[in-house]
C-alpha cells in the first residue's frame, strides 16, 4: 500500500476500512493531492471532488483520492465517509460491480456507506463542502427564437432549441455582460 498522505484522520480510516471490507492492500495507492492521483490515471481531476477512486488496469492498481480541501471537517466523521465510500467502490470493482452513483448521496451506494460508518443518511450526503459557482457574467440571445441564455465565460454557441447540432447561422449574440 502507497499512502501519499500525513493526515492521521485519513490513514487511520484507511487501515480501518481495508480491514473492515477485506481489501488486498498491496497494489493499493491512497493520495490526498489532487496532482498527485490525476498523475497516476493520466488525466485532471476536478477540484469539486470530494474523492476518487479509479482502477488503473495497465498498472493494476487501485487509486484512491480524498481531497481534503472539500471535506467539511467541521462534521464528526466527514473524513470517514469520503474514505469509507471509496473503498467501497473498490470492493465494487474487486466483486465486479461496476455502476457507479446512481445519484449522489441518494443511491445504494451511500445507503451501504451510511451503515457502514453508522453515520446517518444526511451526514453522508453533507459530509462535502459545496462547491462554489461562479455567477452568470454574460447574455446571449438567439437571433431566430430571442431564448436567452446566461454563461459564465464568453464564447460561440448556437440555439439549442433552434438546432441540436452546432449551426452556425444560430449563432448566439452578446447582448449584456
Amino acid at each position: 500500500m502507497i499512502l501519499d498522505t500525513v493526515d492521521d484522520a485519513v490513514i487511520f480510516h484507511v487501515h480501518r476500512y481495508v480491514s473492515i471490507l477485506e481489501l488486498p492492500s498491496d497494489n493499493l495507492w491512497i493520495t490526498t493531492s489532487r496532482h498527485t492521483y490525476a498523475e497516476w490515471i493520466g488525466r485532471k481531476v476536478p477540484s469539486a471532488y470530494g474523492g476518487a477512486y479509479c482502477f488503473i488496469r495497465k498498472r493494476g492498481i487501485h487509486a484512491v483520492l480524498v481531497n481534503l480541501p472539500r471535506i467539511d471537517r467541521e462534521q464528526r466523521c466527514a473524513i470517514e465517509i469520503v474514505v469509507a465510500e471509496e473503498l467501497v467502490h473498490m470492493r465494487d470493482q474487486l466483486d465486479g460491480d461496476r455502476r457507479r452513483h446512481a445519484h449522489h448521496g441518494h443511491d445504494r451506494i451511500a445507503v451501504r456507506v451510511a451503515h457502514l460508518t453508522g453515520a446517518s443518511m444526511e451526514e453522508v450526503r453533507s459530509a462535502l463542502i459545496p462547491p462554489r459557482r461562479r455567477p452568470l457574467r454574460y447574455t446571449y440571445e438567439c437571433p431566430k427564437c430571442g431564448t436567452r441564455v446566461g454563461r459564465r465565460v464568453r464564447g460561440t454557441w448556437s440555439c439549442g432549441r433552434c438546432a441540436s447540432r452546432f449551426d452556425p447561422h444560430l449563432v448566439l449574440r452578446l447582448v449584456g455582460e
